[in-house]
């Protein structure tokens, strides 16, 4: 049942006669940096052959790291100058509410008096129509007497007066 259908001398790899390399580092190797081409290999991507960066490049990698710094530091200093001016705006808006409701109730309260002092004048300006309707009234009465008198003292029998005033 548990039978063999390959021959074990069929499936065995045969090693290489000379190899080119150890697998692990000799004496010699041991302090070395790994090279790219090796890295490439043990990566399974292809080599890249990587120099050290000259001077020039390195001054211009400092200058653009520079410039991206000198950007961040702008822009945030740019979000920093908006929140507070959005702050300082809002806290304008919140004055100019509490002025307006401020103003508003002195309006009010203003009006009241007005219309309280105007209410007041009237009344006292009814009294004193009231008070000159009474005086005029008994300054008619007073005249009405002076005419009777004149008429019946002063004007002679002769020469009445005309009723109809002809």
């Amino acid at each position: 049942m548990h039978e063999r259908t390959t021959d074990a001398a069929e499936t065995a790899v045969p090693l290489p006669d000379h190899q080119a390399r150890s697998y692990t580092p000799g004496a010699s190797e041991q302090g070395r940096a790994m090279t790219s081409g090796e890295a490439g290999r043990l990566t399974r991507r292809p080599a890249v052959a990587r120099e050290p960066l000259g001077r020039v490049e390195r001054l211009q990698l400092a200058v653009l790291a520079g410039v991206f710094v000198l950007l961040a530091a702008m822009l945030s200093a740019g979000a920093i100058a908006f929140t507070n001016l959005s702050g300082q705006i809002l806290g304008l808006q919140e004055q100019m509410g509490n002025f307006r409701a401020e103003v508003h109730e002195e309006i009010g309260g203003l009006r009241a008096e007005v219309h309280g002092e105007i209410g007041g004048l009237r009344a006292e300006m009814r009294e004193e129509v009231a008070g000159l309707r009474e005086e005029i009234g008994e300054l008619s009465e007073r005249m009405t007497r002076i005419e009777t008198l004149l008429e019946t003292h002063l004007v002679p029998a002769s020469n009445p007066r005309d009723p109809a005033g002809l």
